[in-house]
This record gives C-alpha cells, structure tokens and sequence, in this order.
C-alpha cells in the first residue's frame, strides 16, 4: 500500500492522509478542549461558580475525554491510533514507556476514561459522584502521539497547516483560555 492508498475503515474508502490528519484534528482537539478547561480552573476549583461556566468547563473536560478516547479507548474505532501508526509494537512500547505504565496500568486508565464518559456524558447513571480521571496520562499520551505522527508517519505533508509542537500548541491555548477569563473577571 503507498502512502496515500485508499483503504476501508468501517465501509467508507478513505486515503491514508485523511486518516492522519483526522487523527492529527483530533488530537489538536483534545489539546485545545484540554487548555481551556484547565484555564477555568485554579487550584483544581472552578474560577467562576456561575452556571454558564460550571456548564462550559464541564464541556470542555467531556470534549476532551470523548476525544482521547477516539484516539486510544476504541481499538477499532475509526480515528484510533492503531490505525495510523504503522509500527504499532514500537509505537505503544515507547508510549508505555513515556508514560511510566504497564500495559495493564494503560487498560486500567483506559476503562477510567470510558466508565466516566458511560456514566456521565453518554449517560447519566445512578453515581452520585462522577470520578474525574486524572488528565496528565492523557495529556501525555496524545503529546507523545501527536508528535510521533509528526515525526515518523507523515509522507506527503498532510499536516501542512499543523502545529508543530504538541506541548507549545496546548501551552498557547491555555494562555489564550487564561486571557479570555481574566478579561471577563475585570467585567470587559
């Protein structure tokens, strides 16, 4: 197969490059809903206590983790990383490894993400109390994605217009998200 093969995911012929630079949107997705819900928050507390903003930083954290899991919780879902990565045992030994997990430690965040998107974003099950996953597994795990795509997957400049660092791109949008709450603080 070259580079930009059509090939079938789920029914639908699809080119290589589309299949890279949706995972590529996906994960500059998880990065941008990720900053924007922690610039919502100081000291792991909602800066604004209104219920516009309870609203968007919840969505915020629910985009992010719907995204993440596209990426790493669906094995054959359409955008997963297994099928945009071409060395997949290389790929997820160095990822492991990057993120200090053993494969079972990775299921286990794996299930984390997917029991809080079933019982508070897809459904709204009889918890009481929703189990936020801990991010900084996610966050590293879609920088180390991000930036191996970039490094060892692109052939035929599908990532043109992408950011070329993951961590700068996700410290730009937390900046942008911080200014936009300390501008609405001072009523402008």
């Amino acid at each position: 197969m070259t580079h930009n093969s059509p090939f079938i995911i789920q029914g639908i012929s699809m080119s290589r490059n589309d299949l890279l630079r949706r995972v590529g949107i996906l994960c500059c997705n998880f990065f941008r809903n990720m900053a924007f819900y922690r610039a919502g928050r100081v000291n792991n507390l909602h800066i604004d206590k209104s219920n516009f903003w309870n609203t968007v930083n919840g969505n915020f954290l629910d985009i992010c983790i719907l995204e993440w899991l596209k990426l790493f919780g669906e094995r054959n879902g359409k955008q997963s990383w297994e099928k945009a990565i071409t060395d997949k045992v290389l790929f997820k030994s160095n990822l492991l490894k990057s993120l200090e997990l053993t494969e079972d430690g990775f299921n286990l965040y794996v299930l984390e993400m997917r029991t809080y998107r079933d019982k508070f974003v897809a459904h709204l099950d009889y918890d009481k109390t929703a189990q936020i996953p801990h991010l900084e597994i996610a966050l590293k795990s879609v920088n180390y994605l991000y930036n191996y795509l970039l490094a060892n997957e692109e052939e035929s400049d599908c990532f043109f217009d992408a950011p070329p660092d993951a961590l700068n791109y996700y410290k730009s949008m937390l900046l942008e998200g911080q200014l936009i709450h300390s501008i609405l603080a001072k009523g402008i």
